[in-house]
């Protein structure tokens, strides 16, 4: 009885296997062998060439010797996953709001505080004393109202530099002005006069005092400037009360001259204020510029400074020139210009 040729196979199915011939011989040759040594594959790569040449398929022969086998390239190893680093968990401040919020309302405290509770309610001036109890040239009132402060203004919020400015521009013979803040609610103002005024001349004929940096102060009769310390040689455009003194210009005049005596003047009457004898001097004359002079008491002596050069030493040698007893009852020139050599000169009056 024939055997059944069926096999089972998965899920129950069959099918028929095919019959294959048990004689080794009866089996068809494969064009290459699967086994065998390395001289079995040459004989078979050589019965394929010459097919292939009998085919006429000279041209891929050639072409298979021409070119070399290529190595097979190599297969890249097979990296091991990474493993993702896993984010760390962000931990949130819930009472972060909250903190802000209560710094705001602090903040929002402090300056509703410093709206309401720190306005100005006194303002207090201090007047300056002369050197024999003579009152203020200013009183505290009109201090005052040249510093435009008013009453229940913002404290904090006041500017010092514009308080002084403003009393600078309103009233010229303050000097130097100190404001101060007190709390809860104080202005405290302190100045200064200028002790020493000047008086000079202007082209149109008028005199005017000044300060010591060359600041109108304020127009005056001829007979009251010449009660002042006053200069000569030397006019000014016609100015303003506040304004800085300007040269004035003439015909024929070289501009200079003009700016050089200018110079002379701002210069000379800062250096006077510092010596002692200041309030004895009569006028300064700039005529020229290269020969300042100094007319001491009614013309008693008349003293060359020559130069601004060396101003001060010239000044401090004037005042032991003063001292002197061989000149404290003549009268005549003091030459101070060391001209020929380092001695002063005196010149007396015939």
């Amino acid at each position: 009885m024939e055997q059944d040729k069926r096999r089972p196979t998965q899920r129950g199915k069959t099918t028929v296997a095919r019959e294959r011939p048990r004689d080794p011989s009866a089996r068809p040759k494969s064009p290459r062998p699967q086994r065998g040594n390395a001289a079995d594959r040459e004989a078979a790569r050589r019965e394929r060439l010459a097919r292939s040449e009998a085919s006429g398929d000279t041209e891929a022969s050639t072409r298979r010797k021409a070119e070399p086998r290529k190595p097979a390239p190599k297969r890249p190893k097979p990296q091991p996953k990474r493993k993702k680093a896993k984010k760390p968990h962000r931990v949130y401040n819930t009472n972060f709001g909250f903190k802000f919020l209560v710094m705001l309302a602090v903040v929002a405290v402090i300056v509703l505080s410093m709206i309401i509770f720190f306005k100005v309610k006194h303002i207090e001036v201090l007047l300056p004393q002369g050197e024999n109890g003579e009152k203020a040239y200013y009183t505290a009132e009109e201090i005052i109202e040249a510093s435009g402060i008013n009453l229940d203004e913002n404290l904090l919020s006041l500017s010092k530099a514009t308080v002084a400015a403003r009393i600078h521009a309103a009233l010229p013979y303050v000097n130097d002005i100190q404001v101060k803040k007190q709390l809860p609610g104080t202005v405290i103002i302190s100045f200064s006069e200028f002790d020493v005024s000047y008086a000079i001349q202007d082209e149109t004929g008028a005199w005017w005092l000044m300060s010591r940096e060359g600041r109108i102060l304020e127009a005056t009769e001829e007979k009251e400037a010449k009660t002042h310390l006053y200069v000569t040689g030397m006019l000014i455009q016609k100015p303003e009360i506040g304004d800085f003194i300007q040269p004035a210009s003439s015909a024929g005049a070289d501009p200079s001259e003009i700016g050089a005596k200018h110079a002379v003047v701002l210069e000379v009457i800062p250096a006077l204020e510092g010596s002692s004898f200041v309030k004895q001097l009569d006028r300064i004359d700039v005529s020229t510029s290269y020969d300042l002079i100094l007319w001491w008491e009614s013309d008693r002596y008349k003293i060359r400074l020559g130069t601004t050069e060396n101003l001060n030493y010239k000044l401090q040698f004037l005042q032991s020139v003063l001292d002197n007893n061989d000149i404290q009852h003549r009268s005549g020139v003091i030459d101070l210009t060391f001209q020929e050599d380092e001695k002063v000169h005196f010149l007396e009056f015939h």
